[in-house]
């Protein structure tokens, strides 16, 4: 009969009031597994009765098994090993479970909302910079083609009252009007915008001492670049 030297000791788990992990020494010459796998040299070192399984110690190296593999008399023995819970300890560890259980649950419902609050977080911002783009989108050609009907405006305004046909019978511009269109783009050309419009004026007739009256239609070309004023390129006069 084989000298069997036993150093026990106990943990209760959290899963039922029966749950243990028993810690030995239980030592073998040899053990045949139920399926016929022979093991020598070994020892029992720990059994779970909840996961079913024995932790053995071959040839100084650690296995695990599922007890159900185990021959029928060591089964027994650990059997024999297992503690049995009085009733205090058994009301003791289902209320501990269920502390365990509670706290779980609380602790998944805290990260659940955490998580959704953060998820909600992040659509909101980026709903706000989705916005932001989209305003800054339609604002900066709003902004460009503003600038650019301004620029047009002032520039024909000084083309057609001190600059357009210097060496005609026109003399000083005593009134002028001026219709512009919307600028355009101009096709093949970034950033440069074409504005047709049309002068009306009255002026001092050079030849006949009198005052004459006129238009003119006329096409601007005006090239913007960002973060800089518009420039002129030409004014044709049609």
């Amino acid at each position: 009969m084989l000298r069997r030297v036993l150093f026990l000791s106990v943990w209760l788990l959290a899963s039922e009031a029966s749950a243990i992990v028993v810690v030995l020494h239980l030592p073998y010459k040899e053990i045949r597994l139920k399926d016929g796998t022979l093991l020598t040299d070994v020892a029992v070192r720990s059994f779970n009765t909840t996961t079913g399984t024995a932790t053995l110690l071959v040839k100084n190296e650690l296995m695990s098994v599922p007890t159900a593999v185990l021959p029928d008399g060591v089964n027994a023995k650990l059997k024999e090993l297992t503690p049995v819970l009085s009733k205090e300890a058994q009301e003791a560890e289902k209320a501990r479970e269920e502390a365990d259980r509670t706290r779980a649950a609380e602790n998944a419902e805290r990260r659940q909302k955490e998580a959704e609050e953060e998820a909600k977080a992040a659509r909101a911002d980026s709903r706000a910079l989705n916005v932001k783009a989209a305003e800054a989108t339609v604002t900066k050609p709003d902004a460009v083609l503003e600038a650019v009907a301004k620029f047009a405006e002032v520039r024909a305004r000084t083309y057609f009252k001190y600059q357009d046909a210097p060496f005609s019978n026109i003399g000083a511009v005593t009134s002028a009007d001026l219709y512009l269109e919307d600028p355009e783009p101009v096709p093949g050309w970034t950033g440069r915008y074409r504005v047709n419009g049309t002068a009306y004026r009255q002026y001092i007739n050079n030849q006949s001492s009198g005052f004459g009256r006129g238009t003119k239609e006329f096409e601007i070309l005006i090239q913007t670049r960002d973060g800089k004023k518009p420039e002129l390129v030409e004014i044709r006069v049609k």
